[in-house]
């Protein structure tokens, strides 16, 4: 069975087997960005990094499950931190 997350990213990233258990993991180990918090909406926008792309993931508000994965914005200033961060986390390992 196909996830609306899975079909979004196929379309937005060109990701086949995107896999939202692993992108969950990235945020949990907190390896990502939050971007939004929107509790009305009962969700959390994340910019992750997966297989080499960074991606705008939306979660529920708890973050146990992916909703979908949105388009890309232009927005470097969030990407560069992003990648500032996840440079800090492979020093460490």
């Amino acid at each position: 069975m196909v996830t609306h997350s899975q079909v979004r990213a196929e379309q937005r990233y060109g990701l086949s087997e995107f896999n939202p258990l692993k992108v969950l993991k990235e945020i949990l180990d907190d390896h990502c960005i939050q971007v939004e918090e929107n509790y009305e909406k009962f969700s959390r926008i994340f910019y992750v990094r997966y297989n080499n792309k960074y991606l705008r993931v939306v979660t529920d508000y708890n973050v146990s499950f992916v909703k979908t994965v949105l388009p890309d914005t232009s927005d470097f200033n969030i990407i560069e931190k992003l990648i500032n961060k996840l440079a800090n986390f492979s020093v460490v390992a």
